[in-house]
């Protein structure tokens, strides 16, 4: 069966070249998690940014927060592991 792969389109721009790997990991972080490749945590870990920094930098591009039922089911398991070690 043969599946057909969307194009992906990222482009880096001039300024974050400039600025060196952190701004363009940022960026294709950025640009991935907009088209909706990246869910929240792969993005944040690209830009290699905590869960804070990574929504304050999509707070400053005035990019809105994705959040479905997948990403909601992932936290709540997260956060009973973290109780299951108390």
């Amino acid at each position: 069966m043969s599946q057909f792969i969307q194009p992906i389109n990222l482009k880096v721009s001039a300024d974050s070249l400039n600025q060196g790997e952190d701004a363009i990991r940022q960026e294709l972080a950025l640009q991935l998690y907009i088209q909706n490749v990246f869910t929240f945590a792969q993005a944040r870990h690209l830009a290699n940014l905590s869960v804070w920094e990574f929504q304050q930098l999509l707070g400053h591009n005035k990019i809105e927060r994705h959040y479905n039922e997948a990403e909601l089911a992932q936290d709540i398991e997260t956060i009973k592991a973290g109780f299951e070690g108390l």
